[in-house]
Formats: structure tokens, sequence, C-alpha cells
């Protein structure tokens, strides 16, 4: 009898769990919609969880690592090569590589056939931590970097641009990492091709 009256409770409560993680972001990925600026990401070792979204901008697809990552690991060029053609990117310029960092950057340009895509990848010392955005941009410049922030340059297009012919001019983001996240500084430019200034 007690057995039984556990198995229905066990029934009845096992689908209110699941849509208690259902909103959580359970399964998550690029295909989850965009945060604001600010937005952060928690990852636990089972459920990604995602803070409510502010109505403007875009967030990050930086995430916080259950444990901090050591920013003294070495890491070298090739593994974070490794890490962007694991995701379907080929690497931009090795320039923007300084391995002496605690927070260091790679651009890396999408391989698939379509629209320029391109994205930041962000490492603390051997742990790649994530991109300064779920969505991709169509033009990134790493403009600045020290310690632990980096800033980064967007081309801003108007809806009748050409890829390669932005006339809105950049907007400059800086992501700055605080031991356990890593936030961007400024509002980050929409990605809405029918925006009047996108990243696209």
């Amino acid at each position: 009898m007690v057995e039984s009256s556990r198995r229905r409770n066990l029934l009845v409560l096992a689908p209110a769990a699941l849509a208690l993680l259902a909103p959580a972001g359970c399964g998550g990925g690029d295909d989850e919609p965009t945060r604001a600026a600010g937005a952060s990401v928690t990852v636990t070792r089972t459920v990604t969880a995602t803070t409510p979204a502010p109505p403007t901008g875009t967030g990050t697809g930086a995430t916080s690592p259950a444990a901090p990552p050591d920013p003294d690991a070495p890491l070298s060029l090739a593994a974070a090569e490794r890490t962007l053609a694991a995701r379907g990117f080929a690497v931009l310029g090795e320039r923007d590589w300084r391995p002496g960092q605690p927070l260091k950057v790679l651009l890396g340009i999408a391989r698939a056939d379509g629209p320029r895509a391109e994205q930041a990848f962000f490492f603390v010392g051997d742990a790649f931590i994530g991109t300064d955005t779920s969505s991709s941009s169509a033009r990134i410049d790493v403009v600045a970097q020290d310690g632990d922030r980096v800033t980064l340059g967007y081309a801003l297009y108007r809806p009748g641009d050409a890829v390669d012919e932005p006339s809105g001019g950049s907007a400059e983001v800086t992501y700055a990492w605080d031991g356990s996240r890593l936030t961007p500084q400024d509002p980050i430019p929409s990605a809405d091709l029918d925006a009047p200034l996108s990243r696209r």
C-alpha cells in the first residue's frame, strides 16, 4: 500500500519536474533566443540555466564553468585552433592570440556555405569559456586586449548594405572576465537584419 502510494506520487511529480527544467534551457545551444547585454549563463553538470532577458540587445555565448579555470594554465595556439575547428570555424588570424594573458581571444569564421559568419572565441587559461554572442556577426575585429579584458569592434550594417560594405560605422564592446564569468560591459549591437544598424 505504501509502495503503491509512492509510485503514484512520483508519477505526479515527474511531469512537473520536467516542466521546470524545460524553460531553464535544458538542451540549450545556439538555437535558443539571444539574451541582452549583461545576461549570464550558469552551467551545472546536467542543466544550463539562463537569466531572464531584458527586452533589448543580445547576450554572450559564454558560460560560467562549474569550477573557475586556472588562468595560469598554458594553452597553445594549436589547441585553441582545434576548439574552433570542432565547432565548424577556421581561425581568421593568429595575430590576436596572446598566450600570456588570463583572458585570450581568437576570431573565427564559419566554414559552412552561406552568409559570412564570424564569432570571437574566449579562453581562460587552458579552458574554452564561450563565444562573444550566441549568434554570429558579419565582421568582428579585436580592438584592444589587456589582461582580463578584451574589446571587440563590430561592423554595423544598414538594411540595404552588402556584406562587404557596412555603412553604419562600428560599435565597440568590452568583455571582462571577473574570475568566474565573462560579461559584456557595453550593449551588444542587434543581429536583426531589419534593425537600422545591425552586426548581422
